[in-house]
């Protein structure tokens, strides 16, 4: 009896043993066993743990790619080649083609990539006909990968997968791993978009409304057609009311009527970040549309962006940057005897090829990444350091303390026409370099234009600026008889020149404070330091004794002194960086202490500017934003006259308007952004939003009382 009882007991455990090892088959065969081709291993997994005669269910092909390595992306970018897959299925099953999920850009060299990097899934559509009735489903496919680091390496493996066939489909109770790989393939975009093409130059329009420019970080193109796009170049964005921009350069492959169909990819900066990726069709724009629709209105924009920088080079002479270096360089024409017209064009070469320089290097830091604008340089403190030092210098040069043959300022009449043209073309570079903190009307929009032209066109625009800027000297030059008004050249022309110093030392002055800001109170010792050196070493050379030994050591001494003092500014850099790594990070509604606190000040209450402040405000009320910069001397001179006044603070407060404070001193990608989605790249920038607009009202760049309260009042 007991032995009957105890074989039942060995007949149940039995068969549950074989039921659980059943239910272990059916669950494995939905996933195949990892092959290793070299440099990823690949495997098929099923989201089902049966399949039914007329279903259809998701495969998908896991790639682990090796540590550093990477494949690719249906459009590999400048090298490379896509997954591809080599399906045996039996009679009555179809795969779908790879989907394939959102990809990376993978930089290499001056090349530009497309694909992926560690684990990856690619989901596979199986369909079943009504008709199959194998009491087994066997998948089988030959998989083939390019793998890439520094080398590139041609791999395939054989996969394959068996499932059950029953009545009824079956998926997996745990559907995690199916949705998270979902989640990574682009949706399909309803909406069209379009594309224009002039020279080498494509600017597509995306419609998504709703897209708040205050969350895009990121905005990235992947064309589906090899060679449509020059995958290294910088593409550059930006939002609009209805959707997006985005231009950069056509591709080798490029021909007319090309399809621009591709892959979007949004970058927001919501939560820990939020990265969107959604297909879009483009329509093709033909031959004779991009000819008459759109080089048309291009040319126009371009024309009318160099008439733009042309008349603000003009306006710039009167910014109070650049009026004393202009004054000085036209009291030095009324002791020009002759060649006058000549010094002119010397003037004029000077300012334009250093705008056309500075224009370059802005275009190489951008197209490289870099989120920067007009007036950058002086977002470094060394390059602030020696413009110090040189106002300082000039200063001394103009009230007598050393002489120097006045060749920076172009003063006198040199030994040589050779030198007094070299004097000529100084003065317009130095000209053009006190010139980067202004930001004069009608400028503003001709350089934010330019920055988003090709190379051509954005030189073409900064020399346009540049000669503006040039002109009314050379006219000077042209026409004497204006300057034969002024008086005979007397007693009364060292006076003035002694007087105009005065310019040159403030200018050093400010530059201090605005060091101060950038490197803190280290950096004003530094530069305080070297100033010292300078002036000792000056005096040096002006009091060399008269033995060889004793003229020869002191002019040594002289030159320690200036080495020394070229040493000092890397300096401030490190201050710099030293002050930003240890200060902590604003907070939201932080006060900005800039003239806000101190005492007897009556004007607004500006709040620190942050993207995430500025959404929280817009839900409270209306918002003004400035973005200014203590090298901007414009926007200094519009906080006096227009904004730090009790009279606006009272409107701002009658209105409830928010006041936010952009500092651009320093460089912050943040403002680059805001600026170049606005077209502009420099400060000025004064935007003006209704409680819970995206779109702001943009005031003009020199601003009045009158002017800010009116744009108020309409809200």
């Amino acid at each position: 009896m007991v032995k009957c009882v105890r074989s039942a007991q060995y007949r149940g455990v039995f068969a549950g043993a074989m039921c659980l090892l059943l239910s272990l088959s059916v669950t494995f065969s939905s996933v195949a066993q990892e092959v290793d081709s070299g440099n990823l291993k690949a495997s098929l997994i099923a989201d089902s743990l049966q399949v039914a005669p007329g279903s259809a269910f998701t495969v998908l092909l896991k790639q682990n790619i090796r540590e550093d390595w990477h494949t690719y992306w249906r459009n590999p970018g400048d090298s490379g080649a896509p997954t591809k897959l080599i399906w045996t299925l039996p009679d009555g099953v179809t795969a779908s083609e790879l989907t394939w999920p959102i990809p990376e850009k993978i930089p290499y060299g001056p090349l530009m990539n497309f694909g992926y990097h560690g684990e990856v899934y690619f989901p596979i559509r199986i369909t079943i006909d009504e008709g199959f009735d194998a009491p087994s489903l066997d998948l089988a496919v030959v998989g083939q990968w390019l793998v890439c680091a520094d080398i590139c390496v041609p791999e395939q493996a054989n996969l394959s997968l068996r499932l059950q066939v029953g009545a009824q489909s079956q998926l997996k109770p745990d559907q995690s791993l199916f949705r998270a790989a979902a989640a990574q393939v682009p949706s399909k975009w309803q909406e069209q978009g379009s594309v224009t093409v002039t020279g080498d130059n494509y600017n597509l329009f995306v419609p998504v409304p709703g897209l708040q420019s205050s969350r895009v970080t990121s905005i990235s193109y992947f064309p589906f057609a090899e060679g449509l796009i020059d995958t290294p170049v910088k593409q550059d964005w930006r939002v609009t009311r209805k959707g997006f921009t985005l231009q950069s350069k056509t591709g080798y492959a490029y021909q007319a009527n090309a399809d621009f169909s591709g892959l979007i990819v949004i970058e927001e900066a919501v939560g820990e970040g939020l990265r969107t990726g959604f297909e879009v069709t483009v329509g093709a724009a033909s031959a004779a549309q991009q000819a008459v629709a759109v080089d048309t209105v291009n040319a126009f924009s371009l024309w009318q962006a160099i008439a733009f920088a042309f008349i603000g080079g003009m306006i710039l002479n009167l910014m109070p940057c650049v009026f004393p270096v202009l004054s000085i360089k036209i009291l030095s024409l009324v002791q020009e005897q002759q060649h006058i017209r000549a010094h002119g064009w010397s003037y004029v070469a000077g300012v334009v090829l250093s705008f056309v320089l500075v224009a370059a290097l802005l275009i190489v830091l951008r197209s490289g990444g870099a989120e920067i604008g007009w007036g950058f340089q002086l977002q470094s403190p060394w390059v602030v350091t020696l413009l110090a030092w040189l106002f300082l210098l000039i200063g001394l040069n103009l009230s007598g303390f050393f002489e120097v043959g006045y060749a920076m300022m172009g003063f006198g009449q040199s030994a040589t026409s050779k030198q007094g043209y070299s004097s000529s073309f100084l003065t317009g570079v130095l000209a053009t370099i006190v010139a980067a903190p202004c930001t004069a009307p009608f400028m503003a929009s001709a350089i934010g234009f330019a920055l988003t032209q090709n190379n051509v066109a954005a030189l073409l625009i900064f020399a346009s600026l540049g000669l503006g800027m040039a002109v009314p000297y050379l006219l000077l030059c042209y026409f004497p008889a204006f300057v034969k008004r002024l008086p005979k050249p007397g007693a009364w022309m060292v006076t003035t020149k002694e007087i105009l110093a005065f310019p040159m030392f403030a200018s050093a002055v400010w530059l201090v404070w605005v060091l101060s800001i950038q490197a803190g109170s280290s950096g004003v010792l530094i530069v305080g330091v070297g100033a010292v050196c300078l002036v000792l070493a000056i005096w040096i050379l002006r009091h060399l004794p008269k033995s060889p030994i004793g003229r020869r050591t002191m002019q040594l001494v002289a030159l320690v002194l200036i080495v020394l003092t070229g040493y000092i500014p890397s300096q401030t850099s490190t201050v710099q960086a030293s002050a930003a790594t240890t200060a902590t990070s604003p907070t939201i509604g932080e006060v900005v202490s800039d003239r806000g606190q101190q005492a007897g000040y009556n004007g607004p209450v500006a709040e620190r500017y942050s993207a995430a402040l500025l959404q929280q405000r817009l839900a409270q009320g209306p918002v003004f934003v400035n973005f200014t910069a203590a090298w901007c001397i414009t926007c200094k001179v519009n906080e006096v006259v227009a904004l730090d006044k009790a009279a606006t603070r009272t409107v701002f407060e009658a209105v409830g308007v928010a006041y936010l404070k952009g500092d651009w001193t320093n460089e912050d990608p943040e403002i680059s952004r805001m600026l170049t989605e606005h077209g502009r790249s420099g400060v000025p920038l004064y935007l003006l939003y209704r409680q819970g607009d995206s779109e702001p009202i943009v005031l003009p760049q020199l601003l009045t009382e009158d002017i800010v309260q009116s744009a108020i009042a309409s809200l």
